[in-house]
């Protein structure tokens, strides 16, 4: 029997497979943390998410771990006085978008 681990590492040795890997968005811990502070804005989400012209179902797919607009992090990230180096110095998304 194969585990996820040994798989993982096998596909690893092979180098356009890790290089496909880490072109991919995984989420990150930045995400997860502005994810966490907004569920602790639950009475005023909707109003954070219009000033910063987020629309609610966006979030909702990033909170669900569905769909990453890393722009929208961003903006999340600076509204809450959060470090956002995560995201506009590592990742590659975001690099793509400005």
């Amino acid at each position: 029997m194969l585990f996820f681990k040994d798989l993982l590492e096998e596909k690893f040795k092979d180098q356009p497979f890790l290089t496909l890997y880490n072109q991919e968005c995984h989420i990150c811990s930045a995400t997860m943390e502005v994810v966490a502070r907004m569920a602790l804005c639950e009475e005023t989400r909707d109003e954070i998410l219009a000033l910063l012209d987020i629309d609610p179902a966006d979030f909702e797919s990033l909170e669900a771990g569905d769909q990453c607009k890393p722009l929208q992090v961003v903006r999340l990230l600076k509204h809450f006085g959060m470090d956002e180096s995560a995201v506009t110095k590592r990742c590659q998304r975001y690099a793509g978008l400005i």
